[in-house]
């Protein structure tokens, strides 16, 4: 019997700056700007708002996220609480978001997995 392999998702509000030579729309634009952060893939994206500007549009985007690599919790959370290692992708999603350039995460937080 095969294991499956489970990939964590989560939903984030997040804050991104397009370019208006981006390809596409503003959609596109905002998906591809959240996808060259390492480790992340955009599953789902709709824009919440926008502001226009001289060079780039900022686009307020609510994301579904799926996770490119299960991390491993620190030695601290090796007990297997759930909410230890949830809270762990959480915090590790919203630090890759903060580090990709032209994305700010306002939230962050963890979707259940279907039964």
């Amino acid at each position: 019997m095969a294991a499956a392999i489970h990939t964590p998702s989560v939903e984030a509000t997040v804050t991104v700056r397009v370019s208006q030579a981006a390809a596409g729309d503003l959609v596109a634009g905002a998906r591809a700007q959240i996808e060259r952060i390492d480790g992340l893939r955009v599953e789902e994206i709709e824009i919440a708002g926008l502001r226009p500007g001289l060079n780039d549009t900022t686009v307020e985007a609510v994301a579904t996220l799926a996770v490119g690599e299960e991390p491993e919790p620190d030695a601290e959370f090796a007990e297997g609480i759930d909410d230890a290692t949830d809270g762990f992708v959480v915090d590790r999603v919203r630090e890759r978001l903060a580090d990709g350039f032209g994305v700010d995460p306002e939230r962050v937080e963890r979707i259940d997995p279907p039964d």
